[in-house]
């Protein structure tokens, strides 16, 4: 197994340790990654290929960004909370 969760070459990226993929289309790929959530942008986007155990994919086209995405983990009120609110 790859340490790298990204490879990028000219012409296409691998994606390594995919725990969900979100969404994907030609121009925005949504994905989590040791369940951290990134997306990827860019243009002409193909998902290629995937992995027998789909955890790794092969992405071509024009990647523009490549960012993690920060979530806002909301916290489960108590019962009592809930129950007086």
């Amino acid at each position: 197994m790859s340490l790298a969760n990204f490879t990028i070459y000219d012409d296409h990226m691998i994606v390594n340790n995919i725990t969900e993929i979100k969404e994907f289309s030609e121009t925005v790929f949504i994905l989590r990654v040791l369940d951290i959530p990134y997306e990827i942008t860019g243009t002409n986007l193909v998902l290629k290929e995937v992995s027998n155990d789909n955890k790794t994919i092969k992405i071509t086209g024009i990647v523009n960004s490549l960012e993690k995405k920060n979530i806002q983990v909301k916290k489960n009120k108590s019962f009592i909370k809930k129950l007086f609110a």
